[in-house]
């Protein structure tokens, strides 16, 4: 099996290992060249094809399975994600999804993924698989495929990032919506406009809202407008609606899962019927624009807990994208600290450069605010240094003293210890020594002398040596 999937000629931009983890994988992955010949599959299609992937590879999928989702969708030249379909053989639910690669329009082979639906929650785990082997396919597309312009603005090399990237330009190669995921400040506007500006509709408007900053009575004229004397206090003109502003150009919906429900069904019907009305008016008003959203909630959730529209959900995500964070692509940390220091050197016309212990304190860190938050430091940072090299007193202090952490774990006992352990009051003075330490530590680095030190941390010089003697810092 693995030999053969080798040599296929739609699986060359694999590597070995790749392959192996396809083999291996829960899911049934079924690769086809675009004449429908089998190139590859793994031992979890048999289940599903009744043939084992031996007896499946070199022959037709049309021959195989007549009424094939992967043979509509190739003929089509449409991508399917996440369609539920009864498997009569199985007696059971099964969700499909089929990617046309490097695009739905000019795709030299198409991959299948099918997941068996057993319980509650499955959706959300088939939805993480499925990223999971994309993103083993389209890093090494990307890696082989030059992005256009847009895509420079988003660095990053790392496997799981470069999938991303790899994914949002083929959504700007086509025209349908676009949903894009992950945490606050992994950069989804930046990837969203990536993707307008790469597409054939780059040259109209790209407008863009924050679906959680307009209050819910507002939200429907600043969509839609209004016509002249609709409500007091209105523009005597009325007023043209971000949908007409966005005609034939592309509408950002930034944080979608704050939409009110009653706002979700009328967003619905314009994408359905390609029409509004203003505010006021009764003339429809025909558009064609390109919806893309954003959302760090999920929304799997809130369809679950009836806060957010199933139909509204599979109209926006078309495809989805998910933007991976910071720590889970920390090979990336240095080279967008870089980034970030070089735009921010030349706007205030310095030269400066991380010191080693610098980044060190850059790759131990979490960094829960993404990418927002290392630009952030490093604008700190640049701006509190007096030298021309980033040393680790001018970060932020929360970052120095994230050390702190590990000695705590060290010196909190664990819940099961000694009773003598637990008398009121104990680990806060435990946590706190800890901290102490951490913190006179962080301020003998930042000063030249103990003097300036204490005075820093308005010590007597009997009390900061006597610290200095109980933390064994002298």
């Amino acid at each position: 099996m693995e030999g053969k999937a080798k040599n296929a000629p739609c699986a060359s931009f694999l590597s070995e290992g790749e392959l192996r983890i396809l083999e291996h994988i829960e899911d049934a992955v079924l690769v086809a060249s675009r004449d429908g010949t089998v190139v590859f599959a793994n031992d979890a299609c048999r289940p599903f094809m009744g043939t084992s992937a031996e007896e499946m590879i070199g022959k037709n999928l049309s021959g195989i399975e007549a009424d094939s989702l992967t043979v509509k969708a190739m003929a089509n030249r449409t991508e399917v994600v996440n369609v539920r379909k009864y498997v009569e053989a199985l007696k059971c639910g099964v969700m499909c999804s089929v990617l046309l690669l490097p695009s739905p329009d000019d795709f030299s082979c198409a991959v299948t993924i099918v997941n068996r639906v057993r319980r509650e929650g499955a959706r959300e785990d088939f939805e993480t698989r499925r990223r999971y082997v994309e993103s083993c396919l389209d890093a090494g597309m990307a890696r082989s495929v030059e992005l256009p312009a847009p895509f420079s603005k988003l660095i990053g090399d790392s496997g799981p990032f470069r999938a991303a990237l790899y994914m949002a330009y083929k959504a700007s190669r086509a025209d349908f919506s676009v949903l894009v995921t992950g945490e606050s400040g992994v950069g989804k506007e930046l990837l969203v406009r990536a993707i307008h500006e790469a597409s054939n509709r780059c040259s109209h408007e790209f407008v863009s809202i924050n679906c959680a900053a307009i209050p819910g009575a507002l939200i429907e004229s600043e969509l839609f407008g209004y016509a002249s004397g609709s409500f007091t206090g209105g523009r005597r003109e009325g007023k043209k609606g971000l949908f007409a502003l966005s005609d034939k150009g592309a509408m950002f919906f930034d944080e979608v899962a704050d939409f009110e429900l009653s706002t979700q069904a009328k967003i619905l019907r314009v994408l359905e019927e390609k029409e509004f009305r203003r505010v006021g008016d009764q003339k429809c008003i025909p558009v064609d624009t390109r919806i893309l959203s954003a959302t760090n909630k999920d929304l799997g959730k809130m369809m679950a807990e009836g806060r957010f529209r199933e139909d509204l959900y599979y109209r926006l995500n078309t495809m989805t994208i998910h933007v991976p964070p910071l720590r889970e692509r920390s090979g990336d940390i240095e080279a967008l600290a870089l980034h970030f220091l070089a735009v921010l050197c030349a706007r205030y016309k310095r030269e400066a450069k991380f010191g080693r212990e610098t980044l060190d304190i850059f790759f131990a860190h979490p960094w829960p605010g993404n990418a927002r938050e290392l630009r952030s430091v490093v604008s700190y940072a640049l701006n509190m240094a007096d030298s021309n090299v980033i040393e680790p007193s001018d970060l932020p202090h929360y970052l120095l003293l994230s050390g702190g952490t590990s000695e705590m774990d060290r010196r909190i006992p664990p819940s099961g210890g000694d009773r003598e352990n637990f008398r009121p009051g104990f680990v806060y003075k435990t946590a706190m020594e800890a901290f102490e330490k951490d913190l006179i530590e962080a301020i003998l680095k930042r000063y030249p002398t103990r003097t300036k030190a204490m005075e820093a941390l308005g010590l007597s010089r009997r009390a900061f040596y006597l610290k200095l003697k109980k933390h064994c810092l002298l």
